[in-house]
């Protein structure tokens, strides 16, 4: 059998330079910091429990006078979001105002008018999971916003807020 070197040596050149291209340095610390400073934002629907298919959780919401209940999966997300901000009302009270985009409120229109009277519990990651708020669905929900008074400090409330913009303008950029 005979072996040609020169083949052999192409052959090797050409994978070198395949897993030289492939390599990439870790992203910087900034870029660890900075992704730890996003937040995220899940909506679900209240619902029975299912213990049949599993398709419902259950879930306890709020910290002092927890209220247990089950929901769904997500049905909206950050992915839905125009903008947050935290709004301020009488002293020592503060809300949550969600602004969601034509898809976000089409679905919380959709939710509000199918199923009046149900719950929709909220959870943010800032940076970990917790179930921050309900809103009871008593009318049509038309406009795409939500305003919530979360079960946060207010400290909490503008961590997850400037979290929710950042991660939008993210969002916004990698789609441009």
């Amino acid at each position: 059998m005979k072996f040609r070197c020169g083949c052999f040596n192409l052959y090797l050149t050409a994978l070198v330079a395949i897993a030289l291209v492939g390599c990439e340095t870790t992203g910087s610390d900034s870029d660890k910091n900075a992704a730890s400073e996003l937040s995220t934002l899940r909506i679900h629907l209240e619902t029975h429990p299912d213990p049949i298919t599993g398709s419902s959780t259950q879930i306890r919401v709020g910290r002092e006078d927890p209220v247990l209940l089950h929901v769904s999966g997500a049905m909206i997300g950050e992915i839905n979001l125009l903008a947050a901000e935290v709004w301020d009302g009488n002293e020592g009270q503060y809300a949550i105002h969600l602004q969601f985009d034509r898809e976000g409120t089409q679905t919380l229109e959709a939710l509000s008018m199918s199923y009046r009277g149900k719950r929709l519990a909220i959870q943010s990651q800032f940076p970990a999971p917790r179930w921050i708020g309900l809103v009871r669905m008593n009318q049509r929900i038309s406009d795409g916003s939500l305003l919530f008074r979360p079960d946060a400090t207010r400290q909490e409330c503008v961590r997850i807020v400037s979290g929710l913009n950042k991660a939008v303008a993210k969002m916004r950029k990698l789609k441009d």
